[in-house]
């Protein structure tokens, strides 16, 4: 009896998750070119050791401003970010740093196009996860942005693997699946309304989990460069 009754419940769970709905992108927007987003990098990195010409300065807001993947990034404009808060980022594995790259959680969520978290399992990182804990008081999310793999050249972005279905676990509880597109485009996903904006709430958590990939040309490890947040309560 016990055992039918185990074998039911491992059913009942395998339908439940089955069953969750499939989000598709409600809007995309493209990066810079290679050569652009080099440019910008130069500039940056110019300005950690000297101060900018008016004319560097210039272009480089024009970089942002012109890109609204760069302006999500690197405007400094009021967003979701100016009330929106997040205790920690951990992911079940992730790819062994080298001697001058790191490929941690964080950098899924540190607001740069060069850097990436990548998984560190065997094979395409099927099963692996990231997950994000919010406190109770936390605005309430209703977007989730994703820049998709290794974004930070072509080439990197065609040698490694993409996510192409990551499934959303809502406080330990399968929400939905986001079907993404191969695509270097900032893809954004309407979840529904998430979190409690009340400060007598628990910590609450996001995690999403990799079901699916688009294999790369040269490497079998997934890469998601950004997985940013929109959302109500601060303005």
């Amino acid at each position: 009896m016990r055992t039918i009754s185990l074998f039911v419940l491992s059913l009942l769970a395998l339908t439940t998750v089955a069953q969750v709905r499939h989000i598709a992108p409600s809007e995309k927007y493209a990066l810079p070119s290679d050569a652009v987003m080099t440019e910008y990098i130069r500039l940056v990195e110019t300005s950690n050791n000297r101060d900018l010409t008016p004319a560097e300065v210039r272009r480089s807001e024009q970089i942002v401003e012109d890109n609204a993947v760069f302006d999500d990034l690197y405007s400094g404009k009021c967003s979701w970010y100016c009330g929106g808060v997040i205790d920690t980022i951990t992911a079940s594995s992730s790819l062994p740093a080298s001697r001058t790259i790191n490929y941690g959680p964080n950098n899924a969520h540190d607001f740069d196009h060069t850097t990436a978290w990548v998984e560190g399992a065997d094979g395409p990182g099927i099963g692996e996860s990231l997950t994000y804990e919010f406190p109770g008081g936390c605005p309430r999310i209703t977007t989730v942005k994703i820049l998709n793999g290794y974004v930070k050249s072509e080439k990197a972005w065609r040698e490694n693997n993409r996510v192409k279905q990551l499934r959303i676990w809502y406080e330990g509880k399968p929400l939905a699946i986001l079907d993404l597109e191969d695509t270097r485009d900032m893809q954004c996903f309407e979840v529904g309304t998430l979190g409690y904006n009340n400060s007598d709430a628990a910590k609450w958590q996001l995690r999403f989990e990799i079901v699916a990939v688009y294999p790369g040309t040269k490497y079998h490890d997934t890469a998601i460069t950004e997985l940013i947040f929109d959302g109500i309560d601060v303005h």
